[in-house]
């Protein structure tokens, strides 16, 4: 979120808090003074204080961004403890409807923020104090209709924009209005009445009037009580009429985001459902048993409420964003926790950034920091615990870090800082000699080896010099590295935090390792062994004891007979069974006598009977195993297809992640394109502007000057056609007085113009206002700046193109006569605005341009403009206390006239009789 520092309204005791409870104490400078009127040089001062501690930070505005966020927290003035003015940040959320929510503890902030301030100056600090303390009556009703501090409530912002103007139209009413009466102003003169209010408004309006007393300022303390009592009237019917009787049927759960992860509180999720009476019974029971914090991810939820209670309930998107400060977010319980991988993070920023250890121990003494950490593994779970740990956790561990730094760490050996980079930026040998500097390889050489990569971060997808910042950054990252390869429970917690990889991008952890597609099926992969198991189980023996030989024949002959069907056989059939037969009854017989026998006996003709019934089965069987051989291997070949198009769906998907998260990107730097296009449009708009008026006023002047011209034109016509033969010099006589006072004229034009090429008055125009730009650092008054140059210049350039002209027209070769000189415009001067804000930046008067232009008057024809006096050689601040000569028009200081009367009675210039008034009035003056 991008706030303006003009639009935040803060005591300097407020600022001191808030930089207090988000940057660690080593990192603000002792000799910083927090007493400047707004943010923004609070700010400023505390980064030049730092002396490049801070460089972690752009600039000032990117101090600003970070502290502001914390400004984002709901009810953080409560956690902060700020007092007297004050702003906050309220945060819009939405819901996975589409749907806009505020917390319920924010809605007095939002409307706030909607209150203009009609008044300026001391008069704007007052009524701002006083508007705060009468919309904190309202906090306790507000507060009363909490069920929890992680209630939400549906926005309506139209009714805020109709506040919002509502009270715009009675502040312009308000000051049309100046017969307002205060019906009665308390006495604080009195010790009686010396009682404290409720609200502490009182105190407030009693500490003022000590400054700006009632008695001289009864019209402002008259419209400020009207205009609070209008803003206390309003603000309670908004309150009324939007929020406390708006439609809160259904029950509001947040669903914390982080990163591609939502989870929901899970005693928030019964606590919410409870207060509308849905049904709970399901996992009461087991949210019971858990600790404050626990959390279910979104699917888990689906799982555990119903169908038609999951319709009446509002998931409201609240996302924990990655930030250099953890951002508390209100607990079921009434209290606040943060991400504990956010806690975790300001710890070891801790050790490194704002401590410096590692800078300063051996390997002995990295001994007590495992120890440190092994006392906290109940709070950072190696096996993975909750997301969320409470702010009374991260003070314990605030202070139990201080205390074994007090013990083991601290030391009052001078620390060395980051130091400056060149413009060019810095290389990876810089960084390598950085951390040399720094002496990180005194304890840990293994450093060294961390330089390629961290450089590789700072540099990946940036085209642009890198900076301080990205120094700071990259020192970070060494000494994050090595510190998470000493302590392997902090990488098992990280990862149970699904933060493994976030913290250092380059650090592989061994348990992300994804597992074999074998193991993701629960399938093991169809070989060839698997394959002729299968044939083995698909033949069927046919080898009997011949014990069982004449039973199977006996009981089973008519069995066999009907079940085998009769086929013709083949040749090559035929073939292969005869030769099976030789081949058997040369085993089996090996003596003739015993085989002569057999085919004399009735049981054993049986039983070859029977013999080529099984081998005719055993042929079936066989023809059957090779179809099932067929089929086994099309569905292997089947299994496979499987398997690749499952594959290709997982690699296709992935695919498209990467092309939606490409996308995302393009998008945002779209977003960022087209802001800055917004920017540069409106800056071109004003140039725009200021040009039309530029060349509209040039336009009159030059239309003025044709005019002029044409004028001129008639009239040398006139003076030709009468002087057609006669032609005078230039060389004025002291007889002709026409000629006299060209002369003069002539002599003072060339002065102006002496002045003008000293005085430079453009450039130094120009550099007044380069200077006013820079030293700013507010675009309201650099807009304003660059107009007031703009205009100053171009009157100067009209004024320099006049007295140009007036010279070409007396050096020409005509006659010119004094009133056909055209009158000077006015030389141009800076307005009061502009010299104000230049002595109220610099603390001095600005330097005047061309002093002496400013006090001259007109040249008018037959008169000049005198500043000097020729006797005194002195500057004439106005026409008071002189003497004019009615023959050259020059004036001279009374007091110095006088003293030249005492030796002549003529002008010094012009030599005439020059009369003093006083002593010889004019005849007929009274």
């Amino acid at each position: 979120m991008l706030v303006s520092s003009k639009d935040m309204v803060f005591s300097s005791d407020n600022v001191k808090k808030l930089v207090e409870r988000c940057i660690s104490k080593e990192l603000i400078p002792v000799d910083w003074k927090c007493d400047q009127s707004d943010v923004r040089s609070n700010l400023q001062s505390l980064f030049e204080c730092s002396r490049g501690q801070l460089g972690m930070f752009e600039s000032v505005t990117d101090l600003f961004q970070a502290l502001t966020n914390f400004l984002t927290a709901p009810g953080c003035a409560n956690l902060l403890q700020f007092e007297g003015l004050y702003t906050t940040i309220p945060i819009i959320h939405n819901s996975i409807k589409g749907v806009e929510y505020v917390y319920k503890m924010d809605v007095l902030e939002l409307l706030s923020f909607a209150i203009p301030c009609p008044f300026k100056d001391w008069q704007a600090e007052l009524v701002r104090l006083a508007v705060k303390s009468r919309l904190k009556c309202f906090e306790a009703e507000w507060s009363s209709r909490f069920n929890s501090h992680c209630e939400m409530i549906k926005m309506d912002f139209g009714m805020i924009k109709m506040f919002a103007a509502n009270l715009n139209e009675c502040a312009r009413a308000l000051f049309k209005n100046t017969e307002l009466c205060i019906p009665h102003l308390p006495d604080f003169s009195n010790a009686a009445t010396d009682v404290e209010s409720t609200d502490g408004s009182y105190e407030i309006l009693k500490s003022f009037d000590e400054k700006y007393p009632m008695a001289k300022n009864r019209q402002f303390y008259a419209r400020m009580f009207s205009w609070i009592a209008t803003v206390g009237k309003l603000f309670n019917k908004v309150l009324e009429e939007s929020f406390m009787s708006a439609d809160d049927s259904k029950a509001t759960v947040r669903l914390l985001k982080n990163g591609k992860d939502s989870y929901v509180m899970a005693h928030e999720l019964l606590q919410s459902m409870k207060n509308k009476n849905m049904d709970v019974s399901e996992f009461e029971e087991e949210v019971l048993k858990m600790s404050n914090l626990a959390t279910f991810n979104f699917r888990e939820v689906a799982q555990k409420v119903k169908i038609d209670d999951m319709k009446n309930i509002e998931f409201i998107r609240i996302n924990c964003k990655e930030s250099t400060i953890a951002i508390p977010i209100p607990a079921p319980d009434g209290t606040y926790c943060v991400p504990a991988s956010d806690a975790l993070y300001d710890l070891i920023s801790d050790i490194i950034v704002a401590k410096k250890v590692l800078q300063r121990i051996n390997r002995e003494q990295f001994e007590h920091i495992r120890s440190f950490f092994k006392s906290l593994e109940h709070i950072f779970l190696v096996s993975g615990g909750d997301y969320f740990i409470s702010l009374d956790d991260v003070e314990w561990i605030k202070a139990k870090w201080e205390k074994t730094y007090e013990d083991h760490f601290k030391s009052t050996a001078a620390v060395k800082h980051i130091r400056k980079i060149r413009k060019g930026g810095f290389t990876e040998d810089d960084l390598d000699k950085e951390l040399e500097y720094l002496n990180l390889y005194n304890c840990f050489p293994e450093m060294k080896r961390e330089v390629e990569l961290a450089y590789k971060v700072v540099t990946e997808d940036r085209n642009i010099t890198l900076k301080l910042e990205d120094m700071h950054s990259a020192v970070f990252q060494c000494q994050m590295t090595i510190l998470l390869e000493n302590l392997p429970n902090v990488c098992k917690f990280l990862h149970s935090q699904k933060m493994c990889i976030k913290w250092v991008p380059y650090l592989r952890c061994v348990l992300c390792k994804m597992p074999q597609l074998d193991k993701i099926l629960n399938k093991p992969p169809v070989t060839k062994e698997v394959i002729k198991e299968l044939v083995e189980i698909t033949t069927v023996s046919v080898v009997a004891p011949p014990e069982e030989t004449d039973v199977i024949v006996e009981e089973k002959d008519q069995e066999v007979t009907s079940d085998v069907p009769k086929k013709k056989r083949s040749k090559k059939t035929k073939k292969s069974e005869e030769s099976n037969q030789s081949t058997s009854e040369s085993s089996t017989s090996p003596e003739p006598e015993v085989s002569n026998k057999s085919q004399s006996c009735p049981k054993c003709s049986r039983a070859s009977h029977f013999a080529d019934v099984a081998n005719e089965k055993l042929r079936v069987s066989k023809v059957e195993c090779k179809h099932l051989k067929k089929e086994l291997a099309n569905a292997e070949l089947e299994v496979e297809i499987q398997k690749q198009k499952g594959m290709d769906k997982d690699e296709r998907i992935r695919q498209l992640e990467e092309l939606l998260k490409s996308k995302d990107n393009i998008i945002e730097r779209q977003n960022m394109d087209l802001l800055v296009k917004q920017d540069t449009i409106l800056n071109l708009e004003m140039e725009v502007e200021f040009n039309y008026n530029i060349i509209q006023g040039k336009s009159k002047t030059i239309e003025h000057l044709e005019k002029f011209l044409k004028k001129k034109g008639y009239r040398i016509n006139e003076l030709e056609a009468q002087q057609s033969s006669e032609l005078r010099t230039m060389e004025p006589t002291r007889s002709d007085e026409e000629t006299e006072g060209v002369r003069d004229v002539l002599f003072k034009l060339l002065e102006i113009q002496r002045t003008l090429k000293s005085g430079n008055p453009v450039g130094k125009c120009r550099e007044l206002a380069q200077r006013i730009c820079m030293k700013a650092h507010n675009k309201e008054i650099e807009d304003a700046t660059r107009c007031e140059a703009i205009k100053f210049c171009e009157k100067a350039k009209v004024y320099i193109q006049a007295v140009n002209t007036q010279l070409e027209m007396i050096r020409g070769s005509r006659v010119v006569k004094p009133e056909e000189i055209p009158e000077l415009p006015e030389f141009p001067a800076l307005s009061k605005r502009f010299l104000k804000t230049h002595e109220n930046i610099f603390k001095s008067e600005a330097p005047k341009i061309c002093p002496s232009l400013l006090k001259t008057p007109e040249v008018k024809p037959g008169e000049l403009a005198d500043t000097d006096c020729l006797i005194c050689i002195e500057e004439m601040e106005s026409e008071e206390g002189t003497i004019k000569c009615e023959c050259c028009k020059r004036r001279y200081h009374t007091e110095c006239v006088q003293e030249w009367f005492k030796t002549k009675r003529t002008c010094p210039a012009c030599s005439s009789v020059l009369l003093d008034d006083s002593e010889f009035p004019t005849l007929g003056r009274r």
